[in-house]
């Protein structure tokens, strides 16, 4: 039975404010326009609109784009170097096995879905529109991501699986521009990301002299 309330319409405004987007909500919509449009071509009106909240609402949240920015990469960041520690905590014994998850979760984590492929182009084309400062706390993040790929290179090369000569960080720097490279033209593949992901196991495989080796991973 509806409360007097209810009845004339008092509760409205409760529920409304219930459902109105959050911060994740709306940090998510604008990454969306800055993935379509790029940085400059975004608007913060833009963002409010595809968000569905007032201009003045987005500003409470992020007073600029640029704070707006810094906040997805710094919480993407963490996401991903997540994901690589857990994934590593579960993999195979061998370094191989290792390297091959390491792989499998970035590209996950770039192009598992619409959103994701989106967040990936701005964190790969927006980056340089950090301030100084900005972009070395960045900076930090995306090494310690880089560092798990070396960690694990240099363990191949220690138990002798990896028949390489080259640095272990120039090798790591290959592995995670070789993930990157396929986010852009990711729609061309036109293949199962399962598919995607065991052929660039493969590549890296190669790149450290590692057998190839049929494992799939099928999400982030």
């Amino acid at each position: 039975m509806a409360t007097v309330g209810e009845a004339v319409g008092e509760a409205a405004p409760d529920r409304a404010r219930r459902e109105r987007p959050g911060k994740e909500a709306i940090l998510r919509a604008a990454v969306t326009v800055m993935g379509e449009d790029g940085y400059e071509g975004a608007s913060m009106r833009d963002m409010a609109t595809r968000a569905g909240v007032s201009v003045a609402a987005l500003y409470y949240h992020f007073p600029s784009k640029h704070d707006l920015l810094l906040e997805f990469l710094d919480e993407a960041y963490d996401i991903i170097l997540r994901r690589i520690d857990r994934r590593l905590l579960g993999a195979g014994p061998t370094a191989a096995e290792r390297l091959d998850e390491v792989v499998g979760t970035l590209i996950a984590s770039s192009v598992h879905d619409e959103y994701a492929q989106l967040a990936s182009i701005v964190a790969s084309r927006e980056f340089t529109r950090l301030e100084p400062a900005a972009r070395e706390a960045i900076d930090l993040k995306r090494f310690r991501i880089l560092d798990r790929v070396i960690d694990v290179v240099r363990e191949g090369i220690d138990a002798g699986e990896f028949d390489i000569v080259e640095e272990p960080a120039d090798v790591g720097f290959a592995i995670a521009g070789l993930c990157g490279s396929m986010i852009e033209p990711w729609e061309q593949f036109g293949r199962p990301m399962a598919e995607v992901i065991e052929m660039y196991q493969g590549f890296v495989r190669s790149l450290v002299g590692a057998p190839r080796n049929r494992a799939r991973m099928s999400g982030p």
